[in-house]
């Protein structure tokens, strides 16, 4: 039932988004990278459900350096929180990109990642993932950004029991929306579908920033990870579905 919510959930943020970038994608042609150094700083906290119903220190870093039709640029979640020395959330991401734009309209990129990803509840001790997706921007107008993504690359598992290691090939569609709703106030969706043989990773990261002084925002988001199948366990039993609630004080540079 919780995986049919989460799909629903999912399916509800991302059809709209699709059906208007259908019938705007003529509005897109100028839409490469703002140059030079760019981005967020935010630390707050976060509510997490799944295994672990509690709430936690959030960290959401990102930095992008551009330079002419290239890109380079950083994210990092962090997400922590421990009860008499034992942690009930640990979970660390960390993304490194390298991102080729083409003249073009719309514009074009390839997009060349790596992936960290650590979480104490999702069965792995940590997976590394490495991908080359190619993408296009659909719509690029004063108020709305639209890119889709599809590509693909390999897989390293890493399993806490003793189980050994697992390489595996991966595919992944995405999509990255932002909405300027008002002055200083963006809505922004991030869905990601990476699927591989030990089974499917759907991210949904919704958000909402505004700006309250200068460089300062306040940030509201939620992050809805769901896994069609996990690692199996005779010790503990893993949620499939997993939200972040996310409420946290960002600091803009570029």
């Amino acid at each position: 039932m919780r995986a049919r919510l989460a799909y629903l959930r999912l399916a509800m943020v991302a059809a709209p988004m699709l059906l208007f970038a259908t019938g705007c994608a003529h509005a897109a042609a100028k839409a490469l990278p703002k140059a030079g150094w760019h981005g967020e700083f935010g630390a707050g906290l976060s509510s997490s459900s799944g295994v672990a119903l509690t709430t936690s220190l959030n960290s959401t870093d990102r930095l992008r350096d551009t330079i002419g039709l290239w890109s380079y640029g950083g994210d990092l979640s962090y997400n922590y929180f421990s009860y008499n020395g034992v942690a009930d959330v640990n979970r660390l991401v960390t993304t490194l990109q390298v991102r080729r734009s083409f003249k073009s309209a719309p514009v074009s990129f390839v997009v060349g990642s790596v992936r960290y990803d650590h979480n104490l509840f999702d069965g792995y001790d940590h997976y590394f993932v490495e991908m080359v997706n190619a993408g296009r921007t659909v719509v690029a107008t004063r108020t709305m950004h639209l890119n889709l993504e599809a590509g693909g690359g390999a897989r390293q598992n890493y399993y806490p029991t003793g189980r050994s290691a697992q390489d595996e090939p991966v595919g992944d569609v995405a999509m990255n929306y932002v909405w300027h709703l008002h002055r200083g106030t963006r809505f922004s969706e991030h869905l990601s579908v990476m699927g591989a043989r030990s089974g499917t990773l759907v991210t949904s990261t919704s958000g909402v920033t505004t700006t309250l002084i200068f460089h300062l925002a306040l940030k509201f988001s939620e992050e809805v990870i769901h896994y069609t199948s996990l690692p199996s366990t005779a010790l503990v039993h893993y949620a499939t579905t997993t939200t972040f609630t996310t409420l946290n004080l960002i600091y803009h540079i570029g």
